[in-house]
């Protein structure tokens, strides 16, 4: 997704990810607008969705592989409002795997799927549990996610 003050639904890919949420007494602040932090409560919900959905809930990584999946980028763009009790579409897409890390992308759309409240990127590092030193992305992991890449 690029840096940008619109960013159409088109934009996102057809094979992306996609989880609804409702927008929680939490989120908001006293006018009923969600507060800019409560997007990476979503940003996490989208995130642990699409890794259960591969196979790859985060106690399997820990468990299978050793490893972590820790946040190094956090970028988001705020477009819209959304308030209490709203019902968001959070649509998230690997676009990027590396040797080490990999980038998620997010978006977040009104329940129609028309209007973006906010986008924005992870950058998540592969590290082992015990040292949490940087190692490769296992192919296992590479392969499951391929069906969201973009």
């Amino acid at each position: 997704m690029t840096s940008s003050t619109t960013a159409p639904a088109s934009a996102v890919p057809a094979h992306a990810f996609e989880f609804a949420e409702r927008v929680r007494w939490e989120d908001v602040d006293l006018v009923a607008i969600v507060r800019y932090s409560a997007y990476t409560r979503l940003l996490d919900v989208v995130e642990a969705e699409l890794f259960r959905a591969a196979g790859l809930a985060h106690p399997a990584m820990l468990d299978r592989h050793g490893i972590w999946l820790v946040r190094r980028v956090l970028h988001l763009e705020y477009h819209a409002p959304a308030h209490f009790d709203d019902l968001l579409r959070l649509r998230a897409w690997i676009g990027r795997v590396g040797r080490t890390s990999l980038t998620l992308h997010v978006a977040v759309f009104d329940d129609a799927g028309e209007r973006l409240h906010a986008a924005g990127h992870l950058v998540l590092v592969a590290v082992e549990a015990a040292g949490m030193t940087a190692v490769e992305v296992p192919a296992e992991v590479t392969r499951a996610l391929a069906p969201f890449q973009g």
